[in-house]
């Protein structure tokens, strides 16, 4: 996903919702990494592992649980990011956090040379390392495992089918492929205003509360114009706001600065 203009301000929200991914995950393996191109770290004879082993390890895996991300990771502690602490051989922190696994499918098991290799479909949260996943699973199993193949096929309103190559851009330019704000964050709660609160709203000023048509309090959602244009995103007051149901987030169409399009 690249977003141009004012839809670089939406990133951190297009970035969430929930993602679906193709994982291959080649069993009796680990490395320091949790994935095919890092150092071999244990081997093991997991030829005997079926589907039935496979498959009985896995709703141990799903629901809301604590991961620990691999170490050659992008995660921060302390300023800095846990690769930059295995890359120089010092211990790294704890980082274990909350995440989200709805559901694993496996799709096929096949036995090569290397060892038998589980091709799972996975629905989760964000934040979620399928990297850590497939460790987890080698380690319920007691092979070991690691991550061969990764694609991800859905995040959030984004879909792997509806993406266009590099080479297809340079043919055709990126226009044909462009998707509005409005488009790129249809799943999110939604505020239809008038034209006064729209004003309002395009100066950043707080919603009053008793405003009608805006989603449950606590709740981040974007803002349209009589028009149906996305103008801002918006979210909970502060605990000492009275008299305020929402305050600005990320205004993408201020007051006065022109009406143009923007894509994601």
């Amino acid at each position: 996903m690249v977003c141009l203009g004012r839809a670089t301000l939406l990133t951190a929200y297009l970035g969430g919702g929930t993602k679906k991914y193709r994982v291959e995950a080649l069993l009796g393996v680990e490395t320091d990494t949790y994935d095919a191109e890092g150092d071999v770290t244990a081997r093991q004879d997991a030829s005997s592992v079926g589907l039935t082993e496979i498959e009985a390890a896995l709703p141990r895996l799903v629901g809301t649980r604590l991961q620990v991300p691999p170490a050659y990771s992008a995660v921060k502690r302390d300023g800095r990011r846990l690769y930059e602490y295995a890359r120089k051989g010092e211990k790294v922190p704890d980082a274990e956090r909350t995440v989200r696994i709805d559901s694993i499918e496996i799709a096929s098991l096949e036995h090569t040379e290397d060892g038998p290799v589980a091709a799972m479909d996975v629905v989760c949260g964000p934040g979620t390392y399928i990297r850590s996943l497939v460790h987890d699973l080698g380690e319920s199993l007691g092979t070991g495992a690691c991550v061969t193949a990764l694609d991800r096929t859905v995040s959030g309103d984004f879909i792997l089918e509806s993406a266009v190559t590099l080479e297809d851009i340079a043919e055709r330019g990126f226009a044909h492929s462009l998707v509005t704000l409005e488009e790129a964050t249809s799943s999110m709660p939604t505020a239809v205003t008038d034209a006064e609160v729209s004003t309002a709203v395009t100066m950043g000023k707080p919603i009053p509360e008793g405003t009608e048509g805006l989603p449950e309090v606590g709740t981040v959602f974007r803002v349209m114009d009589p028009s149906g244009r996305m103008i801002a995103i918006y979210g909970p007051p502060r605990e000492d706001d009275e008299g305020i149901a929402a305050r600005a987030v990320r205004v993408l169409r201020p007051y006065e600065q022109g009406n143009d399009d923007e894509a994601a």
